[in-house]
Protein backbone atom coordinates (compact mmCIF):
# COMPACT_ATOMS: atom_id res chain seq x y z
CA UNK A 1 0.00 0.00 0.00
CA UNK A 2 2.83 2.37 0.84
CA UNK A 3 4.48 1.63 -2.49
CA UNK A 4 1.25 2.47 -4.32
CA UNK A 5 0.91 5.72 -2.42
CA UNK A 6 4.51 6.61 -3.13
CA UNK A 7 4.09 5.97 -6.89
CA UNK A 8 0.84 7.93 -6.95
CA UNK A 9 2.51 10.85 -5.15
CA UNK A 10 5.40 10.88 -7.61
CA UNK A 11 3.07 10.80 -10.58
CA UNK A 12 0.98 13.65 -9.18
CA UNK A 13 4.07 15.78 -8.68
CA UNK A 14 5.39 15.02 -12.17
CA UNK A 15 2.01 15.75 -13.76
CA UNK A 16 1.77 19.09 -11.87
CA UNK A 17 5.27 20.11 -12.90
CA UNK A 18 4.53 19.14 -16.54
CA UNK A 19 1.37 21.27 -16.60
CA UNK A 20 3.20 24.30 -15.19
CA UNK A 21 6.04 23.92 -17.72
CA UNK A 22 3.52 23.65 -20.59
CA UNK A 23 1.82 26.87 -19.43
CA UNK A 24 5.17 28.67 -19.26
CA UNK A 25 6.24 27.49 -22.71
CA UNK A 26 2.90 28.59 -24.22
CA UNK A 27 3.13 32.03 -22.58
CA UNK A 28 6.69 32.56 -23.84
CA UNK A 29 5.70 31.45 -27.34
CA UNK A 30 2.84 33.98 -27.44
CA UNK A 31 5.08 36.81 -26.20
CA UNK A 32 7.87 35.99 -28.68
CA UNK A 33 5.38 35.68 -31.56
CA UNK A 34 3.90 39.09 -30.80
CA UNK A 35 7.29 40.79 -30.41
CA UNK A 36 8.83 39.28 -33.55
CA UNK A 37 6.18 40.54 -35.99
CA UNK A 38 7.68 43.24 -38.17
CA UNK A 39 6.12 45.41 -40.79
CA UNK A 40 8.04 45.47 -44.03
CA UNK A 41 8.22 48.77 -45.93
CA UNK A 42 7.64 48.45 -49.61
CA UNK A 43 9.47 50.78 -51.60
CA UNK A 44 7.26 51.69 -54.07
CA UNK A 45 9.50 52.40 -56.55
CA UNK A 46 7.60 53.07 -59.34
CA UNK A 47 9.35 51.75 -62.51
CA UNK A 48 10.80 54.38 -64.78
CA UNK A 49 8.55 55.22 -67.70
CA UNK A 50 10.31 54.55 -71.01
CA UNK A 51 10.77 57.38 -73.47
CA UNK A 52 8.35 57.09 -76.38
CA UNK A 53 9.93 56.27 -79.69
CA UNK A 54 10.04 58.94 -82.29
CA UNK A 55 6.98 58.76 -84.47
CA UNK A 56 4.69 57.14 -81.85
CA UNK A 57 1.30 58.75 -81.46
CA UNK A 58 1.44 60.92 -78.32
CA UNK A 59 -2.20 61.97 -78.23
CA UNK A 60 -1.24 65.40 -76.86
CA UNK A 61 -0.72 67.69 -79.86
CA UNK A 62 0.15 71.32 -79.39
CA UNK A 63 -2.64 73.73 -80.23
CA UNK A 64 -1.15 76.90 -81.60
CA UNK A 65 -3.88 78.16 -83.91
CA UNK A 66 -2.99 78.83 -87.53
CA UNK A 67 0.74 78.47 -86.79
CA UNK A 68 0.18 74.90 -85.64
CA UNK A 69 -1.48 73.98 -88.95
CA UNK A 70 1.43 75.49 -90.85
CA UNK A 71 3.96 73.47 -88.82
CA UNK A 72 2.06 70.23 -89.49
CA UNK A 73 2.26 70.70 -93.25
CA UNK A 74 4.37 68.53 -95.53
CA UNK A 75 6.97 71.24 -95.96
CA UNK A 76 8.76 70.67 -92.66
CA UNK A 77 12.27 72.17 -92.86
CA UNK A 78 15.23 69.81 -93.04
CA UNK A 79 18.93 70.25 -92.33
CA UNK A 80 21.46 69.60 -95.12
CA UNK A 81 24.12 67.18 -93.80
CA UNK A 82 26.81 66.04 -96.24
CA UNK A 83 24.75 67.17 -99.22
CA UNK A 84 21.70 65.18 -98.05
CA UNK A 85 18.60 66.83 -96.59
CA UNK A 86 18.19 65.34 -93.12
CA UNK A 87 15.19 65.68 -90.79
CA UNK A 88 16.49 66.14 -87.23
CA UNK A 89 14.63 66.26 -83.92
CA UNK A 90 16.47 68.60 -81.54
CA UNK A 91 15.96 69.02 -77.80
CA UNK A 92 18.00 70.99 -75.27
CA UNK A 93 18.17 71.68 -71.54
CA UNK A 94 19.58 74.86 -70.07
CA UNK A 95 20.07 76.00 -66.47
CA UNK A 96 20.88 79.66 -65.87
CA UNK A 97 21.50 81.48 -62.61
CA UNK A 98 20.00 84.97 -62.92
CA UNK A 99 19.95 87.87 -60.46
CA UNK A 100 16.16 88.40 -60.75
CA UNK A 101 14.15 85.32 -61.87
CA UNK A 102 10.88 87.25 -62.35
CA UNK A 103 12.45 89.76 -64.74
CA UNK A 104 14.29 86.94 -66.55
CA UNK A 105 10.99 85.08 -67.14
CA UNK A 106 9.55 88.15 -68.87
CA UNK A 107 12.65 88.45 -71.05
CA UNK A 108 12.44 84.76 -72.00
CA UNK A 109 8.80 85.12 -73.04
CA UNK A 110 9.62 88.08 -75.26
CA UNK A 111 12.63 86.38 -76.84
CA UNK A 112 10.60 83.22 -77.51
CA UNK A 113 7.83 85.16 -79.23
CA UNK A 114 10.33 87.07 -81.36
CA UNK A 115 11.94 83.77 -82.41
CA UNK A 116 8.54 82.47 -83.57
CA UNK A 117 7.98 80.02 -80.72
CA UNK A 118 5.74 79.75 -77.67
CA UNK A 119 5.80 78.58 -74.02
CA UNK A 120 4.14 75.21 -73.41
CA UNK A 121 4.80 74.89 -69.65
CA UNK A 122 5.82 77.22 -66.83
CA UNK A 123 6.37 76.60 -63.13
CA UNK A 124 7.46 79.44 -60.87
CA UNK A 125 8.51 79.42 -57.23
CA UNK A 126 10.54 81.34 -54.69
CA UNK A 127 13.85 79.89 -55.86
CA UNK A 128 13.25 80.30 -59.59
CA UNK A 129 11.19 79.18 -62.60
CA UNK A 130 11.06 76.21 -64.95
CA UNK A 131 9.85 76.73 -68.53
CA UNK A 132 9.39 74.48 -71.57
CA UNK A 133 9.70 76.31 -74.89
CA UNK A 134 8.91 75.26 -78.47
CA UNK A 135 10.81 77.25 -81.09
CA UNK A 136 11.65 76.73 -84.77
CA UNK A 137 14.62 74.44 -85.22
CA UNK A 138 16.71 77.05 -87.02
CA UNK A 139 16.18 79.55 -84.15
CA UNK A 140 17.09 77.23 -81.25
CA UNK A 141 20.80 78.08 -81.09
CA UNK A 142 20.20 81.84 -81.26
CA UNK A 143 17.61 81.65 -78.48
CA UNK A 144 19.92 79.58 -76.25
CA UNK A 145 22.77 82.09 -76.72
CA UNK A 146 20.43 85.00 -75.91
CA UNK A 147 19.06 83.37 -72.74
CA UNK A 148 22.58 82.43 -71.63
CA UNK A 149 23.42 86.13 -71.62
CA UNK A 150 20.83 86.81 -68.90
CA UNK A 151 23.05 85.32 -66.20
CA UNK A 152 25.52 82.51 -65.52
CA UNK A 153 25.02 79.15 -67.25
CA UNK A 154 25.42 76.30 -64.75
CA UNK A 155 24.27 73.41 -66.97
CA UNK A 156 23.75 72.94 -70.70
CA UNK A 157 22.77 69.80 -72.60
CA UNK A 158 21.35 69.02 -76.04
CA UNK A 159 20.26 65.97 -78.06
CA UNK A 160 19.82 65.43 -81.79
CA UNK A 161 17.92 62.46 -83.26
CA UNK A 162 17.87 61.75 -86.99
CA UNK A 163 14.26 61.10 -88.03
CA UNK A 164 14.79 61.03 -91.78
CA UNK A 165 14.24 57.28 -92.21
CA UNK A 166 11.15 57.31 -90.01
CA UNK A 167 9.64 60.15 -92.00
CA UNK A 168 10.33 58.36 -95.28
CA UNK A 169 8.82 55.14 -93.91
CA UNK A 170 5.70 56.88 -92.60
CA UNK A 171 5.25 58.79 -95.88
CA UNK A 172 5.39 55.53 -97.80
CA UNK A 173 2.98 53.75 -95.45
CA UNK A 174 0.51 56.65 -95.57
CA UNK A 175 0.59 56.65 -99.39
CA UNK A 176 0.06 52.88 -99.55
CA UNK A 177 -2.75 52.97 -97.00
CA UNK A 178 -4.42 55.86 -98.80
CA UNK A 179 -4.41 53.88 -102.05
CA UNK A 180 -5.75 50.82 -100.19
CA UNK A 181 -8.62 52.84 -98.71
CA UNK A 182 -9.46 54.21 -102.16
CA UNK A 183 -9.64 50.68 -103.64
CA UNK A 184 -11.89 49.44 -100.84
CA UNK A 185 -14.20 52.42 -101.34
CA UNK A 186 -14.41 51.56 -105.04
CA UNK A 187 -15.35 47.97 -104.17
CA UNK A 188 -17.97 49.26 -101.75
CA UNK A 189 -19.56 51.40 -104.43
CA UNK A 190 -19.76 48.42 -106.78
CA UNK A 191 -21.09 45.91 -104.22
CA UNK A 192 -24.73 44.85 -104.63
CA UNK A 193 -25.17 42.02 -102.13
CA UNK A 194 -25.93 43.01 -98.52
CA UNK A 195 -23.41 40.55 -97.10
CA UNK A 196 -20.67 41.94 -99.34
CA UNK A 197 -21.56 45.50 -98.33
CA UNK A 198 -21.29 44.68 -94.62
CA UNK A 199 -17.97 42.86 -95.08
CA UNK A 200 -16.47 45.64 -97.20
CA UNK A 201 -17.64 48.35 -94.79
CA UNK A 202 -15.94 46.53 -91.90
CA UNK A 203 -12.72 46.26 -93.87
CA UNK A 204 -12.97 49.91 -94.91
CA UNK A 205 -13.42 51.07 -91.30
CA UNK A 206 -10.36 49.10 -90.21
CA UNK A 207 -8.17 50.50 -92.96
CA UNK A 208 -9.38 54.05 -92.40
CA UNK A 209 -8.54 53.76 -88.68
CA UNK A 210 -5.03 52.57 -89.54
CA UNK A 211 -4.64 55.40 -92.04
CA UNK A 212 -5.74 57.94 -89.43
CA UNK A 213 -3.19 56.55 -86.94
CA UNK A 214 -0.38 56.74 -89.50
CA UNK A 215 -1.37 60.28 -90.46
CA UNK A 216 -1.30 61.44 -86.84
CA UNK A 217 2.10 59.84 -86.23
CA UNK A 218 3.48 61.50 -89.34
CA UNK A 219 2.11 64.90 -88.34
CA UNK A 220 3.52 64.58 -84.80
CA UNK A 221 6.97 63.63 -86.11
CA UNK A 222 7.00 66.51 -88.57
CA UNK A 223 6.01 68.84 -85.73
CA UNK A 224 8.97 67.59 -83.67
CA UNK A 225 11.28 68.21 -86.61
CA UNK A 226 9.91 71.68 -87.31
CA UNK A 227 9.86 72.82 -83.64
CA UNK A 228 12.65 72.10 -81.19
CA UNK A 229 12.02 71.76 -77.44
CA UNK A 230 14.02 73.77 -74.92
CA UNK A 231 13.68 73.01 -71.19
CA UNK A 232 14.85 76.04 -69.24
CA UNK A 233 15.57 76.42 -65.50
CA UNK A 234 15.98 79.97 -64.21
CA UNK A 235 17.39 80.02 -60.69
CA UNK A 236 18.00 82.90 -58.36
CA UNK A 237 21.38 83.57 -56.78
CA UNK A 238 22.29 81.02 -54.14
CA UNK A 239 21.74 82.30 -50.62
CA UNK A 240 24.94 82.72 -48.59
CA UNK A 241 24.73 80.51 -45.50
CA UNK A 242 25.14 82.36 -42.18
CA UNK A 243 28.43 81.86 -40.33
CA UNK A 244 28.32 78.99 -37.84
CA UNK A 245 27.61 80.05 -34.28
CA UNK A 246 30.30 79.46 -31.70
CA UNK A 247 29.51 76.47 -29.52
CA UNK A 248 30.66 76.93 -25.90
CA UNK A 249 32.83 74.23 -24.37
CA UNK A 250 30.96 71.74 -22.18
CA UNK A 251 31.20 72.37 -18.42
CA UNK A 252 30.18 70.84 -15.11
CA UNK A 253 26.45 71.46 -15.58
CA UNK A 254 26.55 69.87 -19.04
CA UNK A 255 28.21 66.77 -17.62
CA UNK A 256 25.69 66.63 -14.78
CA UNK A 257 22.80 66.89 -17.20
CA UNK A 258 24.28 64.15 -19.39
CA UNK A 259 24.77 61.88 -16.38
CA UNK A 260 21.22 62.48 -15.17
CA UNK A 261 19.87 61.69 -18.63
CA UNK A 262 21.90 58.46 -18.71
CA UNK A 263 20.63 57.47 -15.24
CA UNK A 264 17.04 58.06 -16.32
CA UNK A 265 17.59 55.96 -19.42
CA UNK A 266 19.01 53.08 -17.35
CA UNK A 267 16.12 53.35 -14.88
CA UNK A 268 13.57 53.29 -17.68
CA UNK A 269 15.22 50.21 -19.21
CA UNK A 270 15.30 48.42 -15.86
CA UNK A 271 11.64 49.27 -15.22
CA UNK A 272 10.75 47.90 -18.64
CA UNK A 273 12.50 44.60 -17.91
CA UNK A 274 10.85 44.29 -14.48
CA UNK A 275 7.44 45.09 -15.95
CA UNK A 276 7.96 42.41 -18.61
CA UNK A 277 8.94 39.71 -16.08
CA UNK A 278 6.40 40.63 -13.38
CA UNK A 279 3.39 38.79 -15.00
CA UNK A 280 5.42 35.54 -14.96
CA UNK A 281 6.26 35.76 -11.24
CA UNK A 282 3.09 33.95 -9.98
CA UNK A 283 3.51 31.14 -12.50
CA UNK A 284 7.19 30.70 -11.62
CA UNK A 285 6.36 30.86 -7.88
CA UNK A 286 3.70 28.16 -8.24
CA UNK A 287 6.11 25.97 -10.22
CA UNK A 288 8.82 26.36 -7.56
CA UNK A 289 6.32 25.64 -4.75
CA UNK A 290 5.10 22.46 -6.47
CA UNK A 291 8.64 21.34 -7.10
CA UNK A 292 9.66 21.98 -3.48
CA UNK A 293 6.54 20.22 -2.12
CA UNK A 294 7.09 17.23 -4.35
CA UNK A 295 10.72 16.97 -3.38
CA UNK A 296 9.83 17.20 0.32
CA UNK A 297 7.16 14.52 -0.07
CA UNK A 298 9.61 12.20 -1.81
CA UNK A 299 12.19 12.79 0.92
CA UNK A 300 9.64 11.97 3.64
CA UNK A 301 8.60 8.78 1.81
CA UNK A 302 12.20 7.64 1.56
CA UNK A 303 12.93 8.08 5.30
CA UNK A 304 13.05 4.66 7.20
CA UNK A 305 10.05 4.06 9.47
CA UNK A 306 10.74 3.63 13.27
CA UNK A 307 10.83 0.03 14.59
CA UNK A 308 7.78 -0.77 16.81
CA UNK A 309 7.25 -3.22 19.68
CA UNK A 310 8.08 -6.85 18.99
CA UNK A 311 10.46 -5.94 16.22
CA UNK A 312 7.69 -4.81 13.84
CA UNK A 313 8.05 -1.71 11.82
CA UNK A 314 5.62 1.19 11.84
CA UNK A 315 2.48 1.53 9.77
CA UNK A 316 4.48 2.44 6.69
CA UNK A 317 6.59 -0.72 6.74
CA UNK A 318 6.44 -3.51 4.23
CA UNK A 319 5.46 -6.13 6.83
CA UNK A 320 2.21 -4.41 7.61
CA UNK A 321 1.34 -3.85 4.00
Amino acid sequence: MAVVRMRFGRRSVLVGVGIVLAVLVGAFAIVLDGSSSETSDSAAVAPARPMPAIGESSGAQEKGGAGSDARASDGAPGVPVGGVQRDLVRTAQLTVEVPEPVAAVRQVRTATTVAGGFVTEEQSGDSGSRMVLRVPADALDRLIDEIAGYGRVTQRHSQVVDATEQLVDLDSRVASQTASVARVRTLLSEAADLGDVISIESELAQREAELDSLTRRLAALRDQVALSTLTLDLRGPAAVPPPPAEVPAPGFLDGLAAGWAGLRAIGAAAATVVGFLLPFAPVLGAAVALWWAGRRMLRVRRMPAPVGVGGRSGPGSEGES
